[in-house]
């Protein structure tokens, strides 16, 4: 079995996606109300009626090459974006900063130094 990607439920994908572009340096394939990012295996989708609910129980991941240089980047390009927790070395080893999305999902981005482009 391989996840092949996810998809966020939103009752707003635009707002979603513009958020995601700026976030994920990826314009995304838009069909509808579905916007997918093929490069991120992510997409933001409405559905129809959906009720986006307060409390969130996952997180996006994303390695990154330098986790300074993203931080100061998305706190320019996202004027207000909520950080939840500045870049720190976390106790399991990761050095990361975690923020929220317009739906209130975090999103983590974690710094792997050996990344390819």
């Amino acid at each position: 079995m391989k996840l092949c990607g996810v998809c966020i439920l939103t009752d707003n994908a635009p707002r979603l996606a513009a958020f995601y572009e700026i976030v994920l340096k990826e314009s995304p394939v838009v069909e509808g109300q579905h916007y997918g990012f093929d490069c991120a295996q992510l997409a933001v989708y409405t559905p129809g009626q959906v009720n986006v609910v307060n409390d969130k129980n996952m997180s996006l991941m994303f390695y990154v090459h330098d986790v300074l240089a993203e931080y100061d980047r998305l706190k320019h390009a996202i004027p207000g974006i909520g950080i939840t927790s500045p870049p720190e070395r976390r106790p399991w080893g990761a050095y990361s900063f975690w923020f929220l999305d317009p739906d209130g999902n975090t999103v983590s981005f974690i710094e792997k130094k050996d990344l390819e482009s």
